[in-house]
């Protein structure tokens, strides 16, 4: 009998707790969203194609937040989280951008990461990687900084299987004091190429000016690729935003052209001495 009641108490707590504490979100800590077209949450991108997704962001899901010190938040502003597979080497432009008022009030923000042969699994919510605003990730996350970063731990290791940040960029103004931050990174205005190898691209250009970011991959290699964006500055109003992904083939750098013309003409040489 005892035990009975004591296994009810226990019901009635946990069911009350379960109604009032916030989620939690273990495997698959994030979701990723539907692109537009029908084409679901993981489309294959190929050379001459392009996809695109259409979402409203939190005005500061990015950065800006001053209850969680300017960090990023995993689970707010619809959860922009998108992801795509590359068929092939190409450069990629990704452009994010409003749906239809060009003119919106809006400073948008864009991070771009690379999981290479295996679609990002979601990460999972780690409790030991406590921020100073006292969230844990990826509740509240480092969304500039590398991978293996304080405030990435959630995606990578154990947890998840992001390999590599790529790029990211902000339009909105810059939080360069890592002491003012959750995750102690430095949030810059501009885009950043923050890679550190070539594994998955050879150099990352674009621009962030007002409610526009483009980014433009150089040689982006075939694989799995992850995106999330929000808003940067808290004084502005949501508005609905259009992310756009396109592949084109890849054009030779300059020093491969170079390379190639110079096998030609050895090639060339070589055989005018065999015509001699």
């Amino acid at each position: 009998m005892n035990a009975i009641r004591i296994s009810a108490l226990n019901a009635a707590v946990v069911g009350a707790f379960a109604l009032t504490a916030p989620a939690v979100h273990a495997d698959n800590s994030i979701t990723f969203k539907t692109w537009n077209d029908g084409l679901g949450t993981s489309p294959n991108l190929a050379i001459g194609e392009s996809i695109t997704a259409t979402r409203t962001p939190g005005s500061n899901n990015y950065a800006d937040n001053a209850s969680l010190m300017n960090a990023a938040w995993a689970h707010s502003g619809n959860s922009p989280w998108y992801t795509f597979y590359l068929t092939g080497e190409a450069d990629v432009s990704i452009t994010l951008a409003p749906t239809s008022d060009a003119s919106a009030l809006f400073n948008p923000g864009m991070t771009v990461w690379a999981s290479g042969d295996t679609k990002f699994n979601g990460g999972t919510a780690d409790f030991s990687d406590v921020a100073a605003n006292e969230w844990n990730s990826p509740h509240s996350f480092n969304a500039v900084g590398q991978i293996g970063d304080a405030g990435t731990l959630w995606a990578t290791g154990s947890n998840g299987n992001l390999l590599e940040t790529l790029a990211y960029a902000v339009t909105g103004e810059s939080h360069s004091d890592p002491a003012q931050n959750g995750w102690g990174e430095v949030i810059l205005n501009g885009v950043h190429d923050v890679s550190v190898s070539d594994t998955f691209e050879r150099g990352v250009t674009g621009t962030a000016v007002g409610n526009t970011i483009t980014l433009n991959f150089n040689d982006m290699q075939a694989g799995w690729y992850t995106v999330f964006f929000g808003g940067t500055n808290t004084d502005y109003t949501a508005v609905s935003y259009t992310l756009s992904v396109s592949a084109v083939a890849a054009v030779p750098e300059p020093e491969s052209w170079a390379m190639l013309l110079g096998g030609l003409g050895l090639i060339a040489a070589i055989a005018r001495r065999r015509i001699v």
